[in-house]
């Protein structure tokens, strides 16, 4: 192959680049928690995060006593893409593409200030947005000693013998969104508190010597517990450990911890606030995704099947840096990939935790079938000679609509399916059928409704399994609710569907 080429350079366009770089989808408690990132990677034992206390001076300022930067350290640092970072990282560092300081910023503001103090040395350099639209280039501001001196909080520094200072001006999209900077940017002060106490809570929670202090305009932040892991009525389940191999043949290992939380009713106040929050506790159950300790991805069990039997289990999944690329880490670090490699083995994981799920449960009962050949909508449950009644979660027609429902969705919609089954009227039922006043008569109405729910039925399945003929679609189909009890329909489905 002839591998001589005309090379030509084609560089981006520095204003049309930057503005793009602006829409990757942080919010703002994101993108503060990327900044977070990088003073735990530089080794910060104490973070001090300054929020406006005034509309006169709008500003966000992240201020840490890490290793700090010398000047072209922080150059580097300031460059999309640094070089640095594109070597080979250390195992405990939270980056990933070097992007997250540039990126993570200017998705929020358009005036990024960075000074930093290493050897007795102070820095500071400025990405002004304003800047680079109007010279049309990558020109970055080297401030003088005169300019870093006028640079919000850069007093921190002052009996720091390291640490660095990261400010942000000039919140355009917070501006067009809500009118005015300050008023929305302090009212998403809690919002932040209490991302950064959960995502960060390890952290946080480790021993004296080796803790992170956080604080947010001298309010410190204490560390959110999602597993209740010191609960006395929290089951921790053995722990298991799974190698992996990273992209370059090396085998590294994935931690998975099951837990069963406690029941609701077992709650204090405070266990619930370090929770997460009462709100999320049941919407948030599932695999936590930690990667070198910080929390990235929670309360989702992957599209896989979720029942009444998972709703106190949560999971506990340390990944390391090495394995980023196996789990598609993205650049904000809220998105991962489980890969098909060790999906079942985690899967086993959450299996072990559902059997104590099980055990756990109030409601033990034996369900009732008239055929046990048909796939019902309802159960009807046994339990010691008193009945109860509960949709079929396991119905195929269930089933379906679940994989059509995200993770998050569909902690809710489970949420009011429990609703509606505690909340079912027997009583007027019961009055009603008494009276012969129940309308159960099919009406031409109803027949075309369930003509049309079994062409979509037959959509659905095809689609998720493209190898059953029509016939077999068909005939799994009409020993299912509600089309069992429309028999007459299924010559006319097998001749509709194709």
């Amino acid at each position: 192959m002839n591998l001589k080429h005309n090379l030509t350079k084609n560089e981006p366009a520095a204003h049309e680049l930057s503005n793009s770089m602006r829409c990757m989808g942080y919010s703002l408690e994101s993108a503060i928690a990327d900044i977070v990132d990088n003073s735990i990677t530089a080794k910060a034992t104490e973070i001090e995060i300054k929020f406006p206390v005034s509309p006169e001076e709008v500003y966000i300022a992240i201020c840490d006593n890490g290793n700090g930067m010398t000047k072209e350290e922080l150059f580097d640092a300031m460059k999309y893409g640094s070089t640095l970072k594109g070597k080979e990282r250390a195992e405990d560092d939270l980056g990933r593409f070097g992007m997250g300081l540039k990126s993570a910023s200017h998705s929020q503001c358009r005036r990024l200030s960075v000074v930093s103090k290493k050897n007795g040395k102070v820095s500071a350099y400025v990405w002004d947005l304003d800047v680079i639209d109007e010279k049309h280039d990558w020109l970055m501001i080297d401030c003088t000693d005169r300019e870093i001196a006028q640079i919000p909080f850069i007093d921190y520094l002052d009996k720091k013998t390291s640490g660095t200072v990261v400010v942000w001006q000039d919140f355009d999209f917070i501006r067009k969104e809500a009118g005015e900077e300050y008023g929305e940017i302090v009212r998403q002060q809690d919002d932040v508190a209490n991302y950064l106490s959960l995502i960060f809570h390890r952290f946080l929670s480790k021993d004296k010597k080796d803790r992170l202090s956080i604080r947010i305009n001298n309010f410190q932040l204490e560390p959110l517990d999602p597993f209740l892991e010191n609960h006395p009525k929290t089951s921790v389940k053995k722990s298991i450990s799974i190698p992996v191999k990273d992209s370059s043949g090396i085998e590294r290992m994935i931690s998975i911890q099951p837990y069963i939380l406690p029941f609701q009713k077992d709650l204090t106040k405070e266990d619930e606030k370090k929770s997460g929050g009462v709100e999320n506790y049941r919407t948030k159950q599932g695999f936590y995704i930690y990667r070198n300790e910080r929390l990235i991805i929670w309360g989702t069990w992957f599209n896989r099947h979720r029942d009444e039997l998972t709703k106190y289990a949560r999971i506990k999944v340390d990944i390391p840096n090495t394995l980023d690329d196996v789990w598609g880490i993205d650049i904000k670090k809220q998105n991962a990939k489980i890969p098909a490699s060790i999906r079942q083995r985690l899967t086993r994981a959450v299996d072990e935790a559902m059997d104590a799920s099980i055990k756990k449960q109030q409601y033990r009962g034996r369900i009732a079938k008239v055929d046990n050949d048909l796939d019902y909508i309802w159960n009807r449950i046994d339990n010691r000679g008193y009945y109860t009644y509960s949709i079929n979660r396991e119905s195929k027609i269930f089933k379906l609509i679940s994989e059509k429902i995200n993770d998050d969705a569909k902690a809710y919609f489970d949420l009011f399916l429990e609703e509606v089954e505690r909340n079912i009227p027997y009583h007027q039922i019961y009055l009603d059928k008494s009276r012969n006043i129940v309308d159960e008569n099919d009406n031409e109405e109803r027949i075309a409704d369930v003509m049309n729910k079994a062409r979509l039925f037959f959509t659905m399945v095809q689609d998720l399994n493209p190898s059953l003929s029509k016939e077999q679609i068909v005939e799994n189909m009409f020993k299912s609710e509600p089309f069992c009890n429309y028999m007459d329909l299924k010559k006319k489905v097998l001749e509709e569907c194709k």
